[in-house]
């Protein structure tokens, strides 16, 4: 039955072959992707990018189809469990689970408890019915299966420990027939398990079946010889002499607890000497070296054996760390290293790097008038900011250190990447880390990694999680707990061997949650501000979110990094773990959430914060209104940046919280599109933003007059003549779609009615006075054949135009009028100008072109190998225009003059 507040029930096992109900019926859709994407959500149990769901569920389609079959696959789920259930915007999507039952979230539940007792553990075991979505598979989505095969092996491995603890349970109550079946149970999900081997032995034979002991310490050898080729453990053959000669085994005894003190760097040997030979390589040509691996595989860990190595031999270390859910921040993990780098030449920074580091650093005095869209400009930009961060090793060798590059802002990470192609001759190694279980749907920072070296981490083996534990004092079998509670996975290790630990039961949850219920009301109150601010906060936003005062925060900052909760880093704060974090987090009721976040808002408002930050804790709060004009300027700012990437995600935002002028910002999304080449985007954009604005008639023109752009960059003649001519009806300047009328004429090879049109064009914008309508008509009228002349004067009128696309399409045509007549210097001269003006505007589309006739020109003049490196660079960004899809849109290719 429905419940009583009118949310469908709704009820989800996957622990075996998915059982789904909703208000008592079996889920009713057609389709297993919605299934799969169920799942999803209610396994992962928080919001996902549309884009990530997409990419999961239909890797193989464009992105426009898959973002398609998304929606119609949202809408027959939203359908099957109701409205309230399933909760979607623009950009993400969630699934509310409240009152809702999930059996893997029942099963977590019942052993997050420490002191869970055998009914608890027993009710968690007989939750399993079998896999994770036994059964269930989708034949199309390699990423799906991916998923779903790490989330089975997490389950399994959580279900192993939750057998392990069941089965001490009932040893220590004397129930050893009991015990034994649960540890039957769980040798069937590993029979390489030692331990628990071990553990049958041992129950057998308190069980007094003792032939049965006996007859399990020879399935013991038989399987690890034939798997592995090695021979039990001499505690193993240990228990089965002692049963053997007929005595019985000792009594079960607790486990005792670790001692205090920092872990060794075990099974990171090889990695280390690459890191420091990547290092002693970087004095002749500089390095870029990104370690990968899961969360808590130990990569910060290894950095910073590294890094301490390469301090002690007298190199420097500049650091910044990027923080989940600051994508949206431009250029911000630049930011922070900036600060670094100022900071160690006392603040003096040289006035050819002061204006273009003032964008990003306000205390350094006021930033360059306009914005990095102009000219040039963002190469500008680009060459200050890493001449700025090069000039600190200038004197000095060493390392600039990124960790978690996943969480690294698009625009930042796209710094990083220019910085590393111009460390030729310079003596710093770019050091990175990145976690590989966090989805990276456009390969952004594999595309960075792909730059340098990559040190790929895997877990410990068990001899390195022995020996570690046998170090901090432990015996034989509390050392195989830790192994077989961390599986290898360093930062559980860690967890499991600090003081305390070992007295505890449930995992390395339990281990964070008992570390947090240590500590006072106050700090506790503060550590939960500290958690929605970040894993990096610093004390007066904590201040003012917490609403302690500054000596009870202070008392609360001690008392938390005295218990290695937190720890101090220069004027800011750090949690010891991103886990720890994310347990505290969860801790915080949603009205205490709400009314934090509305107060960092405040406070990072107040002390002129980026808008992203702001924009983020409005949203969390639940403050729309207020969310939306906070994103529009953060998507205003990072555009100013020439962040495409997160300022098309802060528009959208802006517009799915209800932003008053919609229209404006989807127009402004469709340009953002067009530079990205992202067509099909861009379309649905303008569309959006000529349906919002259909009573103002010059909106709509000029709308109109972009559509007819798109199209015609696509090839599509016809089409984009159409919108031309619904732009000139709805009155849109008509001196610039003549000119675009005259250009779509000469493709389709109308030559007179071309010329015609560019010359009424051109008289049009000179009796006007319209100086970039002019250099435009002017342009077509030399891409027609009409003379040079034209083309020169095209290229004179633009010098002075706020917006460089009419001055690059002179310059290439210019070029190519040059090569055809065989003056290919100048040609490659005017060339390799309107590239470094495309870089600054951004256009993928006009830059692969003009690469394109550069790589011809550089053919002719002999320098084969400079024209392939331009020609493989054309042809990777052709193929990253208007989707995969070459055959739809073959004027995508063929575009190479306009």
């Amino acid at each position: 039955m429905p419940s009583s507040h009118g949310v469908k029930s709704l009820s989800i096992s996957l622990l075996g072959a998915p059982r789904i109900t909703v208000d008592g019926q079996p889920l009713a859709v057609d389709t297993r992707k919605a299934t799969a994407a169920l799942a999803f959500l209610a396994l992962t149990g928080h919001a996902h990018a549309r884009a990530v769901l997409a990419d999961l569920l239909w890797p193989e389609s464009d992105p426009e189809r898959s973002r398609s079959a998304l929606r119609r696959t949202l809408s027959t789920l939203r359908g099957a469990i109701g409205e309230e259930r399933l909760r979607s915007d623009r950009l993400t999507v969630s699934l509310d689970l409240e009152g809702a039952y999930l059996d893997v979230a029942e099963f977590r539940a019942l052993v997050s408890d420490p002191n869970a007792g055998i009914d608890a553990l027993g009710a968690a075991v007989a939750l399993h019915r079998g896999e994770l979505l036994a059964g269930f598979s989708l034949r199309d989505s390699v990423e799906f299966d991916d998923w779903q095969r790490g989330a089975q092996e997490t389950l399994r491995r959580e279900r192993a420990a939750a057998l392990d603890r069941f089965a001490d349970a009932l040893a220590h109550e004397g129930r050893f027939e009991e015990a034994i079946a649960a540890a039957r149970q769980r040798l069937e999900l590993d029979s390489l398990h030692e331990p628990t081997h071990r553990r049958l032995i041992d129950l057998y034979a308190r069980a007094g079946r003792r032939g049965d002991a006996l007859v399990q310490y020879r399935e013991c050898v038989r399987e690890l010889d034939r798997e592995l080729g090695v021979a039990p453990l001499s505690e193993t053959t240990d228990l089965y002499n002692v049963i053997n000669g007929g005595a019985a085994p000792a009594p079960i005894a607790s486990v005792p607890a670790a001692p205090a003190g920092e872990l060794a760097l075990v099974g990171r040997g090889g990695e280390l000497e690459r890191l420091l030979a990547a290092y002693g390589a970087a004095g002749d040509r500089g390095g870029l070296v990104v370690i990968e691996g899961e969360a808590g595989i130990g990569k910060t860990r290894l950095a910073q054996e590294a890094l301490a190595a390469i301090e002690r031999g007298g190199g420097r270390v500049v650091a910044a760390q990027p923080h989940p859910g600051e994508q949206g921040l431009a250029y911000g993990v630049i930011a922070a290293l900036l600060r670094e780098v100022v900071a160690l030449s006392d603040g003096e920074v040289a006035e050819a790097q002061r204006g273009d580091a003032a964008r990003l650093l306000p205390e350094l005095g006021t930033p360059p008038p306009g914005s990095l869209d102009e000219p040039g400009a963002r190469l500008r930009f680009l060459e200050s900011i890493g001449q700025l961060i090069l000039g600190a090793f200038t004197e000095q060798a060493g390392a600039v250190w990124i960790d978690d590059l996943q969480w690294c802002d698009p625009a930042s990470l796209e710094a990083f990447s220019y910085l590393a192609r111009r460390l030729e001759g310079r003596p710093l190694l770019l050091l990175g880390a990145r976690r590989t279980d966090e989805p990276d749907p456009e390969r952004i920072y594999a595309r960075f990694a792909e730059l340098g070296e990559r040190v790929a981490l895997g877990r410990l083996a068990r001899a390195d999680v022995i020996s570690l534990a046998l170090r901090s004092g432990l015996e034989q079998p509390a050392a195989e707990r830790v192994y077989r509670e961390s599986e290898g996975l360093p930062l559980f290790v860690a967890e499991l061997l600090a003081p305390g630990a070992q007295t505890q039961s449930g995992g390395v949850r339990a281990v964070f949650e008992a570390r947090l219920d240590a500590v006072g009301e106050t700090a506790a109150q503060v550590l939960s501000a500290a958690a929605l601010i970040g894993r990096t906060f610093d004390a007066d936003t904590l201040r003012i979110a917490s609403g302690r005062s500054e000596e009870e925060v202070a008392g609360a900052l001690d008392e938390l990094g005295a218990r290695g909760l937190i720890r101090e880093r220069d004027l800011a704060y750090d949690f010891g773990h991103e886990r720890l974090r994310e347990v505290a987090e969860d801790r915080i009721g949603l009205a205490r959430r709400r009314l934090l976040h509305r107060r960092i808002a405040q406070a990072l408002a107040e002390s002129h914060r980026d808008p992203a930050l702001v924009a983020r804790h409005l949203e969390a709060a639940g403050d729309d209104a207020a969310a939306a004009l906070a994103h529009a300027d953060a998507g205003a700012h990072a555009r100013t940046l020439s962040a495409a990437l997160e300022a098309i995600a802060h528009f959208e935002a802006a517009i799915a919280l209800g932003h008053p002028d919609s229209a404006a910002l989807q127009e402004t999304i469709g340009d953002l599109h067009v530079l990205r080449g992202a067509y099909d985007s861009a379309l649905v954009a303008y569309a959006a933003a000529a349906a919002a604005s259909e009573a103002n008639a010059a909106v709509a023109g000029r709308i109109e007059h972009k559509l007819g752009g798109v199209h015609e960059r696509r090839g599509e003649w016809e089409l984009a003549d159409r919108h031309y001519e619904d732009a000139l009806a709805l009155g849109a300047d008509e001196a610039a779609v003549r000119c675009d009328r005259s250009r779509i004429a000469w493709r389709r090879g109308e030559l007179e009615q071309a010329r015609e049109l560019g010359f009424e064009a051109l008289a049009l914008a000179e009796a006007a006075g319209a100086s970039a309508a002019a250099a435009q008509a002017n342009n077509i009228l030399g891409l027609l054949g009409c003379g040079r002349e034209y083309l020169e004067r095209s290229l004179e009128l633009s010098a002075g135009l706020p917006h460089p696309g009419i001055r690059i399409a002179a310059l290439n045509n210019l070029a190519r009028d040059h090569a055809a007549a065989g003056e290919l210097a100048r040609a490659e001269e005017l060339l390799s100008e309107a590239l470094g003006q495309c870089a600054g505007e951004g256009d993928l589309h006009h830059e692969a072109a003009l690469r394109n006739n550069l790589a011809d020109v550089l053919h002719r003049a002999g320098a084969r190998d400079q024209a392939m490196a331009e020609l493989k660079l054309a042809v990777t960004a052709f193929a990253a225009i208007g989707g995969e899809d070459e055959l739809l849109y073959p004027g995508i290719w063929g575009l190479t003059e306009w």
